[in-house]
């Protein structure tokens, strides 16, 4: 994959500024933008660290027990393993930066882009066990 390939996944584009291919499979930088409500889902990476930082908008930040606010130019970090997460809280578009410690997640954003929810959940669930990625079950 190209640096600067844009990957729509669930409906929000995410920038690959610097690819897995072209970091040795070191690491992933990426620039997403997220819609009001926007963001991943709560998820851990069993093989990956990552660091996030907000580059523009309101964003709450997930830390696998409780939402708390993130403010732009603000870094926060999930440990691999750990569930996280990150939802734009704002009223208009906002664009987080993540690097993964790791190279992959853009190989994984690839082959998830053409699914579509919830019609394709078995096939994610599949992806993802493959790449070490892990959703938060729905709490009851």
């Amino acid at each position: 994959m190209k640096n600067g390939t844009v990957i729509n996944v669930f409906g929000e584009p995410i920038e690959i500024i610097a690819s897995s291919a072209t970091t040795n499979y070191s690491f992933v930088i990426g620039l997403q933008t997220s819609a009001p409500g926007g963001g991943p889902p709560p998820h851990r990476h069993l093989g990956e660290d990552e660091v996030f930082t907000v580059i523009d908008g309101e964003f709450e930040f997930f830390d696998g027990e409780l939402w708390t606010p993130f403010h732009r130019g603000e870094v926060k970090y999930s440990l691999r393993g750990n569930y996280h997460g990150f939802r734009n809280v704002g009223h208009s578009a906002g664009k987080m930066m993540f690097t993964t410690t790791g190279g992959g997640l853009d190989e994984y954003f690839a082959e998830i882009s053409s699914l579509r929810l919830p019609d394709d959940m078995e096939r994610l669930q599949e992806v993802s066990r493959f790449y070490r990625y892990e959703y938060l079950p729905p709490r009851t």
